[in-house]
């Protein structure tokens, strides 16, 4: 997380930098002892010991249900290095089932006739494919949290702000893991639509996720009349600003395919 500063102050405090990286930005975080702490008070906030109890974002009441690993996968800890250039990142998008998913991964991110491979990769073989089953293993449970028989996967280079203002996603669920770089920030549904109002403003009530954390957001759900899920209640986040911060996000995002989306 930038800190409500802003991405600017920690530039002005002289943060280790590495050609113009921030390396402070790209070390690996760890979970904060603060969230589990406000956990106590907030029943639609959960953290979880295991990747099965994710299901219980099903609850009506919860909002966010987080599982905190207890060890980061060691090729999170590979691509915190800041001489890595984002054109090596591994990146992939595309639908799949929770059968087929290694396979297109290995046959998009592990096949040595592909133009991206034929660049110097920021992953050797073995953390490849530890990257690869990392999100096999999120599909699979994403797909069983939320019975879908299909899953969008993103896994995507961010070099920018991207969702920068704070906002609720208009889908029904959606996992986020962040890779590299600086991780998603959220608020406590208590001062969700205050920081709503200030969308593009800092807020003093944010918290961040961790390289260590798998995160299973409830959104508005779908934006139709006809959806189940419209209006519910969904997490108020945002992307974490980097921008002028020399360096590149890697983040993972699960969701329900939805009519109308272009793949």
């Amino acid at each position: 997380m930038t800190s409500s500063k802003g991405c600017g102050t920690v530039v002005r405090e002289k943060a280790a930098t590495h050609h113009g990286v921030n390396q402070e930005l790209l070390a690996v975080k760890r979970p904060s002892l603060s969230n589990r702490q406000q956990q106590s008070s907030m029943d639609e906030i959960i953290f979880v010991g295991s990747l099965s109890e994710l299901t219980r974002i099903n609850s009506s009441k919860v909002q966010l249900a987080v599982w905190q690993r207890p060890h980061v996968p060691p090729f999170v800890t590979k691509l915190s290095d800041p001489s890595i250039d984002a054109m090596s990142i591994p990146a992939f998008e595309s639908v799949v089932t929770p059968h087929d998913v290694v396979s297109y991964l290995k046959s998009h991110l592990c096949c040595p006739y592909s133009l991206r491979s034929k660049k110097r990769n920021a992953l050797n073989d073995d953390d490849m494919d530890e990257l690869v089953k990392d999100i096999g293993q999120l599909v699979r449970a994403f797909a069983d949290v939320s019975k879908s028989e299909f899953v969008n996967v993103k896994l995507e280079v961010i070099g920018d702000n991207g969702c920068q203002f704070w906002h609720q996603d208009s889908v029904p669920l959606r996992m986020v893991a962040t890779y590299r770089g600086p991780c998603t920030e959220w608020v406590p549904p208590a001062w969700g639509q205050s920081t709503l109002r200030r969308r593009k403003c800092n807020s003093k009530h944010s918290q961040s996720l961790s390289h260590y954390d798998v995160a299973l957001f409830k959104g508005q759900g779908e934006t139709t009349e006809n959806s189940p899920l419209l209006n519910q209640e969904g997490i108020v986040h945002r992307s974490p600003r980097i921008d002028g911060c020399g360096i590149s996000r890697l983040v993972l995002v699960l969701d329900i395919p939805q009519e109308g989306w272009h793949f």
